[in-house]
């Protein structure tokens, strides 16, 4: 299993955020916080994408990511997930090739449709209805891959119109990063993922997971892809400690982290490094072989050594 963490980009009272411990962020602590979480040994920095998403500062995706990749050196750079509906679709696949270069060849790219209306029309956006938005970021990924490969790309869509765009320089890997397509929907979403996704990132309990992946498998057999070949990716927060007397403290300062406070489709890591493991082994062999991981107790970084040292090498 790969464990990537999430540096998070809002903090304060939000329906978002649910750090207990950081009323407000700064690029510091994002900063400090990463290189920390790169020197215990985990995978991938994951930055997830707002622009107005707490009662305090929000603070934006691709630059975020951008100083990171300035700040580390070994660990994979991972926007999960870009809001495909904040951006004109072409000029984002050239800022992340540069951003490939940036990083030496770390970027992984995940994209979504988003689903934050307010923040959007807040900033000026408008905001279609879900089936529209999936498929205006399908035809971003069509044409990001088209210019990451090409010099002179013609494409004709119901969104974008490209007349010899020149995609160089191209991506550092070769013929591109990888894409992760964020999302559960089973109409629209899971067959974008089967289509054209390296890796399929959703959250929640496995039985409702396990059904979104009998819808995945049955869209690739429709498009002829292999489903094995697409990594299944899970995104949880993470409440842990060494002892189950700490982790009920812990739990005290986030009591919406209690087991009984989960919806009927919700699950997170909660308790010490032994419970932790044993549901991740669940999502192993469920097929799960990345894991995106948010502490809870950020910018602390007990959490993270805890399961870097504890839980992480079991895997």
């Amino acid at each position: 299993m790969k464990f990537a963490v999430n540096i998070p980009i809002c903090a304060g009272s939000s329906e978002y955020s649910t750090l207990a411990f950081c009323e407000e962020l700064s690029w510091g602590d994002q900063h400090d916080y990463a290189i920390t979480v790169e020197s215990l040994g985990f995978n991938g920095l994951a930055i997830p994408d707002h622009i107005m998403a707490g009662a305090g500062p929000t603070t934006e995706g691709l630059s975020t990511l951008a100083g990171l990749a300035g700040a580390t050196e070994d660990v994979y750079l991972y926007p999960k997930t870009f809001n495909d509906q904040l951006r004109h679709g072409p000029l984002l696949a050239k800022a992340l090739a540069q951003l490939d270069h940036i990083s030496g060849g770390r970027l992984k790219i995940g994209m979504g449709a988003g689903w934050k209306q307010d923040e959007a029309e807040a900033f000026g956006y408008e905001w279609p209805k879900a089936s529209e938005r999936l498929r205006r970021m399908e035809e971003t990924i069509e044409v990001s891959k088209a210019l990451w490969t090409g010099s002179d790309v013609d494409y004709d869509g119901d969104y974008y119109d490209l007349d010899g765009a020149d995609g160089r320089p191209h991506p550092v890997q070769d013929p591109y990063p990888q894409i992760m397509v964020g999302g559960g929907g089973e109409q629209f979403t899971l067959r974008i993922a089967a289509k054209h996704a390296d890796t399929w990132n959703y959250w929640g309990d496995l039985e409702m997971l396990q059904g979104k992946l009998d819808v995945l498998k049955a869209h690739c057999e429709t498009y002829g892809t292999d489903y094995d070949a697409i990594e299944k990716s899970w995104f949880a927060r993470c409440v842990i400690r060494e002892t189950k007397t700490e982790v009920k403290k812990l739990l005290d300062a986030v009591p919406r982290f209690r087991p009984e406070n989960f919806d009927d489709k919700e699950f997170h890591l909660v308790g010490t490094p032994k419970q932790v493991a044993a549901d991740l082994e669940r999502y192993r062999e469920a097929g799960f072989e990345e894991v995106v991981l948010e502490f809870v107790d950020f910018p602390n970084t007990t959490g993270a050594e805890l399961f870097a040292k504890q839980v992480a090498p079991q895997f």
